[in-house]
């Protein structure tokens, strides 16, 4: 996506790798913080409509270089509230014994979808594909909710 935003078209690749760790890093700082304070639950309520707000940003403004890396930023720091979050819910919902089978499951369908939209990346476009990104927040939103 920023490939196409740029004017040149040469992206500092590393910059923004390091700029979207940061704001992972940022976001995991913030959960540590917000978990004294809220249940995990809602703090993952609150990631999931960030992220959906921050890719349905990025997607309606795909032409706009600011529009996109802060909607990319917003979203990495999402990711960075999603890691502990999870890791905290999954030891909180599912028993260790069977964790393992489980996680194995969730795998499987999520692969099919990631792998329908690879392959359909060509007739997609960007646009089409972060709006597919868009919708599976929006789904896992709703179904936090």
């Amino acid at each position: 996506a920023l490939i196409g935003v740029v004017k040149d078209g040469k992206v500092p690749f590393g910059k923004v790798f390091s700029c979207f760790m940061a704001s992972c890093m940022l976001g995991s700082s913030v959960f540590a913080n917000l978990v004294r304070k809220q249940s995990v639950e809602r703090i993952v309520l609150g990631m999931l409509s960030l992220a959906t707000a921050a890719m349905a940003s990025a997607t309606a403004r795909l032409n706009s270089l600011p529009a996109v890396v802060g909607s990319f930023l917003a979203f990495e720091a999402c990711v960075g509230v999603y890691f502990p979050s999870i890791g905290t819910l999954r030891s909180k919902y599912i028993p260790e014994s069977h964790s393992a089978v489980i996680k194995t499951l969730v795998g499987i369908p999520l692969n099919v979808i990631v792998v329908s939209v690879m392959l359909g990346a060509k007739r997609l476009g960007m646009r089409g594909s972060m709006a597919c990104s868009t919708l599976a927040l929006a789904c896992a939103l709703s179904a936090q909710i």
